[in-house]
């Protein structure tokens, strides 16, 4: 028997798969497009600062922030000074109430006065470290000394012996941290001339602290 469709119906029966068809591919879409479970997570992180404040005792003349120049003076007595004569005074350096621990670097002086070119030149200074009493004795035996050494002199316009760290100790509780001390021996040298007799000039030295 021969075929007796019609090509109208063939026509019909080629749209019907085409629908179908379409409909399976539709189908795998819906499939892809449905949403997934999610959920999330959460940290927060809250970050403070750290304080770092030092303040300064000068010839026991009490703690203060003496951080502007040329901070305290300090004034020796007497007639002044007479070659190979030398005069001391102490700085305790430490740091504030909840202050973290730091460094302390002295600063070569910057001189001053009338007589800042002759008389400054002719005197020379030492330091070393300690809280104890500041005079000759401090500089005998084994100090650790922060500027010269046992039988070295620098000129006021020299800084801290390289290689030297002076540690500034952190504040504990609600109390200031230890003090670390610095006596400076100044001293008019043996040799000076004459003609700096009744001369005047200053130096002003500068701590420069940092926290570490």
């Amino acid at each position: 028997m021969g075929d007796h469709t019609s090509p109208r119906r063939r026509r019909i029966s080629l749209r019907l798969r085409a629908i179908l068809a379409g409909g399976l591919v539709l189908g795998v879409g819906a499939t892809v497009t449905l949403a997934s479970w999610n959920d999330s997570e959460y940290a927060k992180g809250s970050f403070t600062t750290s304080v770092f404040d030092t303040e300064s005792n000068v010839q026991s003349g009490g703690y203060a922030d003496n951080s502007t120049a040329p901070g305290p003076t300090v004034t020796f007595t007497g007639a002044g000074f007479s070659p190979g004569v030398s005069e001391y005074f102490n700085d305790l350096i430490r740091t504030k109430v909840n202050s973290t621990a730091g460094i302390a670097v002295l600063e070569a002086a910057t001189l001053g006065g009338t007589d800042a070119a002759t008389l400054g030149a002719a005197l020379v200074y030492r330091v070393v470290r300690t809280t104890g009493t500041c005079n000759a004795a401090a500089f005998t035996g084994s100090p650790v000394f922060v500027v010269g050494a046992g039988a070295t002199f620098r000129a006021l316009t020299v800084g801290q012996e390289t290689g030297v760290t002076n540690t500034l100790a952190a504040a504990t509780g609600s109390a200031p941290g230890d003090p670390t001390g610095f006596c400076f021996e100044v001293t008019l040298q043996a040799g000076a001339a004459n003609s700096l007799q009744g001369k005047a000039a200053t130096a002003t030295w500068q701590f420069v602290t940092t926290s570490n």
